[in-house]
């Protein structure tokens, strides 16, 4: 049945805008707390106290590997892992693991900011509507910080592949970059819908002066 009161309309999309967007960061970041606490918590001697996570890429992907199933080996080629490695406290650099630690930390929170932004723009949207100064202001908010977030979680995890890529030289496998996350993708939109937005407000401000 089709929802005829627009602004019911409205409060249910705006609803749903906000799950998608927090939901997914907020599982990142308790998916990444507790892999780095279970693994920081590891009986690992002479390594570095901080494991770090990368990407991997096997040097080997033409092998096909086998894995049982319930209807028999399932064949399979790997690609790409992510992977926590303890690093050999003698190879691990203090500078970058100083920064990665920043940039972490200020990732997490700019995204507490983020999401108290998005709710609250929400709930602008829900009482003032789309159109208008104050919703087109919290959308800025949530655009921005957004972008800023996915740059910071990307450069805590580019600097040490970046570092260590140049030092350590896995066997069977290479350092990979992180993929670009979707999240930069999304931010991009956000800031576009910003900017239409704002001509709409100022096309609709100017007409009703006209009248």
């Amino acid at each position: 049945m089709a929802i005829k009161n627009p602004q019911l309309k409205i409060q249910i999309l705006a609803g749903i805008v906000a799950i998608l967007l927090v939901v997914p960061i907020m599982y990142d970041m308790v998916y990444g707390f507790v892999l780095g606490f279970n693994s920081a918590t590891a009986d690992v001697v002479e390594y570095n106290a901080y494991p770090t996570g990368f990407e991997m890429i096997p040097t080997d992907t033409d092998r096909v590997e086998y894995m049982n199933s319930n209807v028999g080996p399932l064949g399979f080629t790997d690609f790409k892992r992510e992977l926590v490695l303890f690093l050999p406290q003698e190879h691990t650099s203090q500078v970058v693991n100083i920064i990665s630690t920043i940039t972490s930390v200020a990732a997490v929170l700019l995204t507490i900011y983020y999401i108290i932004s998005v709710f609250k723009m929400i709930l602008t949207v829900m009482r003032h509507g789309i159109m208008s100064q104050s919703a087109l202001k919290q959308l800025r908010k949530v655009s921005y910080s957004m972008l800023t977030v996915y740059i910071l979680f990307t450069l805590s995890s580019c600097i040490p592949t970046w570092y260590y890529s140049a030092h350590i030289v896995p066997e069977g496998y290479a350092f990979a970059y992180p993929r670009i996350s979707e999240g930069f993708v999304i931010a991009f939109i956000f800031i576009l819908l910003s900017e239409i937005l704002n001509i709409a407000i100022r096309l609709k401000e100017e007409q009703d002066l006209t009248i």
